[in-house]
């Protein structure tokens, strides 16, 4: 977490591409004020590159960016905005789910965001396969298992752990899937469990 003016910021990323890993379609960012253990969101950006017309969920972006109102625009300036973002709050961090994912992605799209990447999906399996949830995450998913570590091998993914905490199906949308990622940080207390990728 970083400070500014004794203040807490984090920043947590999800990115939308045309296939796999390959072409930024979206990047949805919200930066968090920290105080305490209790998190505030202060900005919400979300950036749908002009790059590509189609992949993965393009028409999910296109639908949101209409409703919305959000320009398509250059990568480039998507880029810059991001880095306004994150140089404004001096954060150095960013969280994801899957943070393997999205940190290829943005080093790959957006190679000036010069940034450590922690990642929420490991904790999760973790703290999913402890016993104030597993009995219940297994009865909603009877094919999880743990490895032999103790931890989740299958079944950990954004929208299987965001049905078992009550939420919305992912929309694929990237700065609604970045704050579904927020309130499952929040609930299972993942942010101090985050692991570096």
């Amino acid at each position: 977490m970083t400070k500014r003016k004794n203040k807490q910021y984090v920043i947590v990323i999800d990115t939308e591409t045309v296939t796999g890993k390959y072409g930024l379609i979206s990047v949805g960012a919200v930066v968090l004020e920290c105080d305490g253990g209790r998190f505030a969101q202060v900005e919400a950006y979300f950036g749908f590159s002009d790059e590509y017309n189609s992949g993965f969920y393009y028409a999910q972006q296109k639908a949101y960016a209409k409703r919305n109102k959000v320009n398509r625009k250059p990568r480039s300036e998507i880029e810059a905005e991001l880095a306004d973002i994150i140089n404004r709050y001096d954060i150095s961090v960013a969280y994801a789910y899957n943070a393997w994912f999205d940190k290829a992605v943005a080093k790959a799209y957006l190679p000036s965001l010069q940034l450590k990447w922690l990642d929420l999906m490991q904790p999760a399996r973790a703290v999913l396969a402890g016993a104030e949830h597993y009995p219940a995450y297994r009865r909603l998913y009877p094919d999880a298992e743990l490895t032999y570590g103790g931890i989740l091998k299958r079944g950990y993914s954004v929208d299987n752990v965001g049905r078992y905490l009550g939420l919305q199906p992912e929309t694929h949308v990237a700065i609604e899937d970045v704050q579904m990622e927020i309130i499952i940080a929040e609930r299972l207390g993942l942010f101090d469990r985050a692991t570096e990728c």
